[in-house]
């Protein structure tokens, strides 16, 4: 089905994307009224194309009108009048009385259905865009009867795939309940920004006294003037009425307050606490589905292509910074001289260093995202840091940090993420989640897909290796299998390697960043230092910004990122004798178990044991031998047989416990 969105904002923004991930339009073609929406929607993937109004009506099975109510009538009308027989034209507006009025007596008025998807945020524009706006939230119909049966069925198809409850209501009961629940709530938003501006002129001290309920109360206040204005005029009636009732509502609790009447005070704050029943069944509502067991394959997530948020990138994706922000110059000058090799993507630099013991330098703290922010202005690259709560989500959006990402010692804690991911509900950043310390790939999924649960569609994984044990050359063991069975399972999600925390040294950086392109990883997250010996932490692993540039030189590409390899007759023969090979060992593991299983018998029969650790230790060290003279690893063949033995183990055990 191809769409058209009249106006890529908020609202006509986010079902743009939905629709179009989801798989309900094939093409979206996008119209706005400023340039700049349409160049930021196609560039994200929302639209293919733009077109005019004439083009969507000769082009689109359904347009979405998304625009403010005051010039949506005007825009419809011109949409039914070109538009071709069985498209749907429908509108998002939050009032409704005045457009059914506008179109009642088109005749085309079947092809039209007047719709209130209630869902969005105080955000304007495609920027505020994002994944699962609608999830689980109600959609409104207005006068249905009015509109063809065919139209409301196709209507009802597009909610669903936003994964909305549709429910019918005559136009002007929704005009009038709306004003109670919505719009009220708006203009007392308003009112009370008016307010404390007005009376309060020390903007610091608002700022250091006002708590989390002045902030949630008054974040309405940040809504469009241009979008709230059209709806308070077309809804005047209504909202007069609600204000009425409101106003003497507060008039009460004035005249209580001023002659000093606690006890009716008390008693009004008591019958208040009454709408905790409807508030406790919106949030029930709106909470995720029940438990269902995890799902598996690729459709699992709903990932972002990393083009979308990272339009020109090139592989490899290249993130690169110090370790920690320490001075404003030493941020600036290591920022532009990464900027300068032409190497790297995004600026990183560690804001809050997670230390594993006390007394350590734990990074300098919110300080530095200002030095960040002015690399990121000098240099014209999007900025990254680690975040492990929600204040430091809050900070880092606060100074325009354009991506974030969750460290190793978070990702092990699902209280922590889920802290993170619900602070970032609704909004649109990009977020990478570095692996578990320990070799968990169900800990490192669990991450994933909690940000999933908040809408995040623009997701990374970054592998920095697992705690070793032993002695090793690395820092942290990488356990290759472990990122390339996430891959497997999320073939979509971009897979980023991080080399410093693998290596915990320069000297193996290029060999790891070599092996990780060999994987088809999507990119690297470096460090770099302009003095790496006097960095403040981790100066063993980090690299001048000259030197990170010639491993990046030093890679080796090679075909397979971005999608399927051309195969040709030469590769396609090779891993058909591979397919071979691998159906005869397991024909000849299938015959070794019906061996396996007659020991087992003679055991019972004799009344041994299944474990002879003699013979174990015998079969080791001659399988060692041969196999190194055949080209195999000594660590290869011990994993091997220590996988085909405890099967073995359990096939025995099932004969010796039959009854």
């Amino acid at each position: 089905m191809i769409v058209g969105v009249v106006g890529i904002g908020l609202i006509g923004g986010s079902m743009a994307m939905d629709l179009r991930q989801r798989g309900f339009a094939s093409k979206i073609i996008g119209t706005d009224n400023n340039p700049e929406h349409l160049r930021i929607a196609k560039s994200a993937g929302f639209i293919q194309e733009e077109g005019s109004l004439a083009d969507l009506a000769s082009s689109c099975d359904l347009i979405i009108v998304a625009i403010p109510v005051d010039v949506s009538p005007g825009i419809v009308l011109t949409l039914l009048d070109q538009v071709k027989d069985g498209a749907v034209v429908l509108d998002v507006g939050s009032t409704k009385e005045q457009i059914c009025l506008a179109v009642a007596n088109h005749p085309r008025r079947e092809q039209f259905v007047a719709c209130h998807p209630i869902a969005g945020t105080e955000n304007t524009g495609p920027g505020a865009a994002h994944h699962k706006l609608f999830d689980n939230k109600v959609n409104i119909i207005c006068n249905a009867k009015a509109s063809g049966r065919a139209a409301v069925q196709k209507v009802e198809e597009v909610f669903g795939a936003l994964k909305m409850e549709t429910v019918h209501m005559e136009a002007r009961e929704h005009d009038r309940h709306i004003a109670f629940v919505s719009h009220l709530s708006h203009i007392t938003s308003f009112a009370l920004g008016l307010t404390v501006l007005k009376i309060e002129k020390d903007e610091k001290s608002i700022f250091n006294m006002a708590g989390s309920g002045f902030a949630s109360t008054v974040r309405l206040a940040k809504s469009s003037p241009d979008m709230w204005a059209p709806i308070f005029s077309q809804n005047a009636g209504h909202v007069s009425a609600a204000l009425d009732a409101y106003i003497d509502q507060l008039l009460l609790f004035k005249e209580t307050i001023d002659e000093g009447l606690s006890t009716e005070t008390y008693d009004m704050i008591s019958n208040a606490n009454q709408i905790s029943r409807i508030l406790d069944g919106i949030e029930l509502k709106n909470r995720q589905k029940p438990f269902a067991p995890p799902l598996t394959g690729k459709d699992k997530l709903e990932i972002a292509p990393i083009n979308t948020w990272l339009p020109d990138l090139q592989r490899p994706l290249v993130i690169s910074g110090p370790c920690s922000a320490e001075t404003e110059e030493q941020v600036m000058e290591t920022c532009q001289q990464l900027a300068a090799t032409g190497k790297v993507d995004v600026l990183r630099a560690g804001i809050w260093k997670p230390r594993t013991r006390p007394n350590n330098f734990e990074g300098i703290g919110t300080v530095g995202l200002e030095w960040l922010r002015k690399a990121k202005e000098a240099t014209g690259m999007k900025i990254a840091v680690e975040v492990a709560n929600r204040q430091h989500v809050e900070e880092a959006l606060k100074y325009g940090v354009d991506i974030l990402w969750i460290g190793a010692r978070t990702t092990v804690n699902p209280f922590s993420v889920q802290e993170i991911a619900d602070v970032l509900q609704g909004i649109d950043v990009p977020v990478l989640v570095k692996n578990p310390i320990n070799a968990d790939l169900e800990l490192w999924i669990g991450a994933l897909e909690r940000l999933s649960g908040a809408g995040i569609t623009k997701l990374g994984a970054i592998h920095r290796g697992f705690a070793k044990y032993g002695e090793t050359k690395f820092r942290n063991a990488p356990q290759w299998q472990l990122p390339i069975e996430l891959k497997r399972r999320m073939p979509d999600l971009p897979l980023i390697c991080d080399p410093s925390h693998i290596c915990g040294n320069r000297e193996l950086l290029a060999e790891i960043s070599q092996q990780a392109m060999d994987l088809n990883y999507t990119g690297l997250m470096l460090e770099s230092h302009i003095d790496p010996d006097k960095a403040w932490s981790d100066a063993k692993q980090q690299v001048t910004p000259e030197r990170l540039a010639e491993i990046i030189d030093g890679l080796v590409l090679r075909n397979g990122y971005g999608g399927k390899v051309e195969v040709d007759d030469t590769l396609q023969e090779l891993r058909s004798q591979v397919d071979q090979f691998d159906s005869e060992l397991f024909t000849l593991l299938s015959q070794r178990m019906q061996v396996v299983e007659n020991i087992g018998r003679y055991k019972k029969e004799n009344k041994l044991t299944i474990l002879q650790a003699s013979r174990w230790n015998d079969v080791l060290e001659r399988s060692f031998e041969r196999g190194e003279k055949l080209g195999l690893s000594r660590d290869f063949i011990q994993k091997y047989l220590k996988a085909v033995h405890q099967e073995s183990i359990n096939h025995q055990s099932a004969i010796m416990n039959a009854q």
